[in-house]
């Protein structure tokens, strides 16, 4: 089973002058073949199955922001489906955590809380569970 790549470009200026994220965040992933939908907005839902590993990783427009994934929170971590946790490596920094629904299907709705030049904001995008 492969792992879901999920990337998250942010225009950090424009959400940290509007003091709106959702709207300043393009998200795409490596499953749209398979059912994923929204790509290119904030609220993706990322199609996975039971047992797969989804990574995370987070991206600016302009390469002199600053943007970091500080922290995942919501229904998906709140009932354990999927706990992302940061990895960090000579490259750089990404998150990865594996989905356990243990048969459940359907969504499962996470907000990932993201830090620009010190100010946290988050979005909710979806996980498309699939049986």
């Amino acid at each position: 089973m492969n792992n879901v790549d999920v990337l998250i470009v942010v225009d950090a200026e424009g959400a940290l002058a509007s003091g709106d994220l959702q709207g300043n965040v393009y998200m795409i992933d490596t499953n749209k073949h398979v059912g994923s939908s929204s790509e290119g907005m904030a609220e993706l839902y990322t199609a996975c199955k039971d047992g797969q590993i989804i990574v995370w990783n987070v991206a600016p427009v302009s390469p002199s922001s600053d943007v970091e994934i500080t922290q995942f929170t919501g229904q998906m971590v709140n009932d354990r489906v999927c706990v992302p946790q940061q990895v960090t490596t000579p490259d750089g920094d990404y998150w990865e955590g594996r989905v356990e629904s243990q048969g459940t299907v359907g969504t499962q709705q996470y907000s990932v809380v993201l830090t620009m030049d010190g100010k946290a904001m988050t979005f909710d995008p979806f996980l498309k569970i699939g049986a």
